[in-house]
């Protein structure tokens, strides 16, 4: 039996996965109700441990003809390209911009790319996008976000 990359990677992350749960646990973890220094990294972990676990399921499952290079073939490129540009322009007019117009100019633009055909989804689809992002964070969580140069 020959173990291919996703096996071999899977195995590396749920070692990495087993160190980082066993350092946190020394570093006291703590409860939901008050967690401590070790509380973070150790359900990280956990998540990790439990990605490389699905990984190596799926791994030794697929059938031998199936190859990973062919799931490469059908991607889109321009809109990966499209998509990474767009969160570099994003981060950079950040603080420019403010919060509530730098995000929903990104929604629209990641919106236009889903291939609905009316502009209106669109803008309702990053209007709600932003608005329920701005509540959950600004006002819900108090983090501060940048207010940019109008003030919003």
């Amino acid at each position: 039996m020959n173990i291919d990359r996703d096996q071999l990677s899977s195995l590396f992350w749920l070692a990495t996965s087993i160190f980082v749960c066993v350092e946190s646990i020394r570093a006291h973890v703590g409860s939901f109700i008050s967690p401590g220094p070790g509380f973070l990294p150790f359900w990280s972990g956990v998540a990790l441990g439990v990605l490389a676990m699905v990984l190596a399921i799926t791994s030794f499952l697929k059938k031998e003809g199936e190859k990973v290079a062919d799931q490469w073939i059908e991607v889109k490129w321009g809109k990966v390209v499209f998509v990474v540009g767009s969160l570099v322009i994003y981060s950079l007019l950040l603080s420019t911009l403010g919060y509530l117009i730098a995000t929903f100019g990104l929604m629209l633009l990641l919106f236009s790319l889903t291939g609905r055909p009316k502009m209106v989804s669109w803008v309702g689809s990053a209007l709600l996008t932003t608005l329920i992002t701005y509540l959950v964070f600004y006002i819900w969580l108090n983090v501060q976000l940048p207010r940019g140069k109008l003030g919003l």
